[in-house]
């Protein structure tokens, strides 16, 4: 019994190689190519490469960043004004293509009016949340919406306290115009306010923005920009309180993989205020703006 297995087995490995040689040769399998998506770009633009005009890409599922930034304002009408402003933000991507970024805000303003002392100080909190649309390898174009919801109580001198709410709609557009070197980008923005105490005051401010990058050495980025501003005295685009166009440089450096530092300037070159003379609008708007942010990512 033993040896009539042995023999069946020695017959069949003898035979396998015969029948094998007469199967038709197969080639090997492609390899699959590699699966775009939104959320993934074989070149990434910082976000802040763009002055205060934002760029699309958002964080890495599982990945987490935090960043400080100084905002001020300075120049007012009939009168005088230096307002400054932290905020303290961590993001993270919590899904692909969504990314979820909690902030605290601080503020002072140092202002006089008309001879009147007109002192604020702001505290508050928001969360922003950004969902990326397009990719740039996929699509062209990287297109991200975002929706910000912030609450600040404030503190102003003959006025009292209060409380402020704020929704911004924004979207977020860029593209590589020169791969390495030069990168343009586009924003779209509405911020809805209330400000009470009830009844509360209804404004809004619809922003266009458009900047340009250019990658001077790697992580070494100038950047110039324009950007427009209108002001209304409701959460709609009718009853327009007066507008303002901004321009001005922006630098952007990552120090090292982890650490990067932007800087950013715009000086109002138009404008007008409703019922005010003048070719500024120096009643809804500052005259000069400086943004200054530290980023790290972990």
């Amino acid at each position: 019994m033993l040896r009539s297995t042995l023999s069946a087995l020695a017959f069949t490995a003898a035979l396998t190689p015969v029948l094998a040689a007469d199967l038709p040769s197969r080639k090997g399998a492609p390899a699959a190519p590699p699966v775009l998506s939104a959320c993934t770009e074989s070149e990434g633009i910082p976000t802040d490469a763009f002055g205060f005009t934002t760029g699309s890409d958002v964080a890495e599922a599982g990945s987490f960043g935090a960043s400080l930034t100084y905002g001020g304002g300075f120049g007012l009408r009939d009168g005088r004004q230096a307002a400054h402003g932290l905020q303290l933000q961590g993001s993270y991507g919590l899904f692909p293509c969504f990314e979820i970024g909690p902030y605290l805000l601080g503020g002072y303003a140092d202002a006089t009016i008309a001879g009147t002392g007109a002192d604020s100080r702001s505290f508050g909190a928001g969360v922003e949340m950004k969902y990326r649309l397009l990719g740039r390898d996929l699509h062209g174009i990287g297109l991200t919406v975002v929706v910000d919801p912030s609450v600040n109580r404030i503190d102003a001198t003959g006025a009292g306290q209060f409380t402020a709410y704020n929704t911004g709609i924004r979207l977020f557009a860029d593209k590589t115009l020169l791969p390495g070197k030069l990168y343009a980008a586009l924003n779209l923005s509405h911020d809805l306010s209330w400000i009470g105490p009830s009844p509360y005051l209804r404004s809004s401010t619809f922003t266009l923005g458009g900047s340009l990058a250019w990658q001077v050495v790697d992580g070494l980025y100038l950047s110039g920009e324009v950007r427009h501003q209108r002001r209304q005295n409701e959460l709609g685009f009718g009853d327009n309180a007066g507008y303002a166009t901004f321009a001005g440089p922006g630098v952007f450096w990552q120090a090292t993989k982890q650490f990067a530092i932007s800087a950013a300037y715009n000086i109002q070159v138009a404008g007008k205020a409703k019922g005010q003379p003048g070719d500024l609008d120096l009643t809804n708007f500052s005259q000069h703006l400086v943004k200054v942010k530290a980023a790290y990512s972990f």
